[in-house]
């Protein structure tokens, strides 16, 4: 499915420290979701057919995942139902009703021309969560460029995983008590200004202490790539991710944390070297979300929208478990 969007403004990170604060969440809202997480719904397999935003309460007859939620847009006039802010501007995303991908509403973010932000959002989990598996449909506009600049440019479309704290972005340097981060960059890095554009994973770990993170680009010979995915402006995609914190051992963190990419349903990323935290209490994944962020030292070359559908979750675990 195309999206229809043109340059007209709709009604409804090669070195990304520049512009770039902490994940630091403001907002209210964490009471309500919480609530509504830990109903229950009738029936398996109910909560991906029902709608609003409940738990899988299938789910609770297996040790993993805690439950899955499902945000579903329909039944929403405000996505700060559902979302905190912790960057730019709220006014940069809003609810259409044009294009989905499915159903009778999806998010539009905007990035402005000569502007980094379009809006940082965040799906809360007040207690933390070990892992975290989660899906989206994104898709950016009919005539998304990145050009205007010498050297490759790379705009953030989702926050993966985030324990929030200084660790976490803008030039933190994480430390295992800190925060980190694991972003998905869209890039015009090995391709053309105009696309089709390549895919970025962005990580704040103890392994990197240059303040920008590592930047493992999804392309051909990269030591962590499982394929090159050509993403074309105008199409919807279905993008899951799946992030594990490592395990410690005496207080130090072994390098066994996971970040996992699939792209309509083809695994196109993985590493499972990860070392996020020394601890478990207070320094694992607190947040994901929709989020609009252009370069760094750079900024936009003109106003660009990406769109997101169907955002679901599977808390400390996975969607797919083995049988009990």
């Amino acid at each position: 499915m195309s999206t229809n969007t043109t340059d007209t403004e709709p009604r409804a990170a090669d070195d990304p420290r520049s512009d770039e604060s902490n994940e630091q969440s403001t907002g209210s809202g964490l009471t309500r979701r919480r609530t509504l997480q830990l109903g229950t719904l009738a029936g398996a397999g109910s909560l991906l057919g029902v709608t609003g935003l409940g738990t899988d309460a299938a789910a609770a007859s297996c040790d993993r995942p805690d439950s899955i939620v499902h945000l579903d847009y329909d039944d929403y006039g405000n996505w700060e139902e559902l979302y905190c802010v912790s960057n730019g501007d709220p006014d940069n995303m809003t609810i259409v009703s044009d294009p989905t991908a499915s159903g009778e509403s999806a998010l539009q973010l905007r990035i402005r021309e000569d502007d980094h932000w379009g809006v940082s959002t965040h799906y809360d989990f007040e207690d933390g969560l070990f892992e975290l598996n989660g899906r989206v449909t994104f898709a950016l506009n009919t005539n998304w460029t990145m050009g205007g600049r010498n050297a490759p440019s790379n705009c953030r479309l989702w926050n993966c995983a985030i324990a929030r704290g200084e660790g976490s972005a803008g030039g933190g340097i994480p430390d295992g008590t800190n925060g980190w981060s694991n972003r998905l960059y869209v890039t015009d890095r090995g391709t053309d200004p105009n696309g089709p554009f390549h895919l970025l994973s962005n990580t704040y770990h103890m392994g990197n202490g240059d303040g920008t993170g590592d930047h493992d680009y999804l392309l051909d010979g990269e030591k962590y790539a499982r394929g090159s995915p050509e993403i074309e402006s105008g199409v919807w995609y279905d993008f899951e991710y799946y992030v594990c914190t490592n395990t410690i051992t005496n207080d130090e963190a072994n390098a066994d944390g996971i970040v996992r990419y699939w792209l309509d349903d083809e695994l196109v990323f993985e590493r499972e070297n990860f070392q996020f935290t020394t601890d478990h209490a207070d320094n694992i994944i607190d947040t994901n979300g929709p989020v609009g962020h252009y370069g760094g030292r750079y900024t936009a070359p003109q106003t660009l929208y990406a769109y997101y559908d169907d955002h679901s979750m599977a808390l400390n675990g996975e969607f797919e478990f083995d049988s009990c």
